[in-house]
This record gives C-alpha cells, structure tokens and sequence, in this order.
C-alpha cells in the first residue's frame, strides 16, 4: 500500500538576513574583569598600593575595589556619616591618580571589630574582598598592626584565596642641597 505524500513547497532562493541591531541586542553582554582589591589604611603608603594597583588592574581592564580601612574606636560607635566622612579623607589623596587611569572603582569603607586576634582583623578584611569576588588584594608591608601585607598573606594562605601583592614604598630621600658657587 503506498500513500501519496503531497510535495512540500519550494524553499526560497534567498533567505530573510537577520537584522543586526536584533544580532547586537542578543548577544552576551561583555564579560567584566574581576576586580583587583586597594587597601588604603590612611597612611603615606596609600598611593605606592594605589599606583601598584593600577599598574595590575590596568592591562585588564579591570575596575578597583577600594577598600578603606578605618581605626578601631572604643564605645559608642561612631555615627555612618562621621565613617564617610573618615574615608573621603583617605580617598582624596588617591583618587586623582586612580581617576588619570582611567579605571572604574568602587569605594568600600571596613571597621574592624574591637575584639579577636590579628587574623580575625584580616579576616574581616578578606571577607569584604571575598564578597566582590576579588583575587588579588594589594596592600602595603608596613600598615596598620593587624592589616599589613604579611598578616594578610597569612590569612589568605589558611582560606586558601585570595592572592595578596605586598607593597613596599620607597624610602623618602631629601633632594641634594645645591650650594651657591663661593665667590
């Protein structure tokens, strides 16, 4: 027994090209660098870990979390805005050079807890970074007791990420004294 099958149509010569802004709107949207972590303690030291930074987010393309750390205050704590205030003040010393770069930042402000020991401190510290999905954090050899470059490293090697740059700022050397000829 055979069945007729009717014919399908003919196919079109030519096909329909899609449109390109309905190509463009589809597409992925582009795919963002992970941000590489500043940690600023309010010390001369902020802009050798700024400028490190840069230099190692700026190939990528990737934006900066800027983490600044504040001092530990005993009670009451102190007010969301004096916090702000505090870190504006640290920020103003690196934010024309973070600004020249060209990069996107994102300004975090972190107060350690009052009590707990030095990897608790830095603890508190990678976890703002973890959030964010940071890993690499630069941070400076001589900073704060309990958040310098070492006690970090520390703390990342026990959680096993993130990856920690230590900076060590040049020495400050006077500029050589011109003496006047003798005459």
């Amino acid at each position: 027994m055979s069945s007729a099958v009717p014919p399908s149509p003919p196919m079109p010569l030519t096909a329909a090209l899609p449109d390109p802004a309905a190509i463009a709107a589809a597409a992925p949207a582009p795919v963002v660098a992970p941000p590489v972590t500043a940690l600023l303690a309010d010390s001369v030291r902020d802009v050798a870990v700024i400028d490190t930074a840069v230099r190692l987010a700026g190939p990528r393309r990737a934006p900066l979390l800027i983490v600044v750390a504040l001092p530990q205050h005993p009670h009451p704590p102190p007010t969301p805005e004096a916090d702000e205030y505090a870190a504006r003040l640290v920020m103003a010393r690196v934010l024309p050079r973070v600004r020249r770069s060209g990069l996107a930042y994102l300004p975090v402000t972190h107060r350690g807890t009052g009590g707990g020991t030095r990897l608790r401190a830095a603890g508190g510290v990678l976890d703002v970074v973890a959030r964010h999905r940071s890993p690499v954090v630069v941070a400076a050899t001589g900073g704060p007791p309990r958040l310098d470059a070492r006690t970090l490293a520390e703390a990342a090697a026990l959680r096993g990420a993130p990856f920690v740059h230590a900076v060590t700022p040049a020495g400050w050397v006077p500029p050589p004294l011109r003496l006047a000829p003798a005459g």
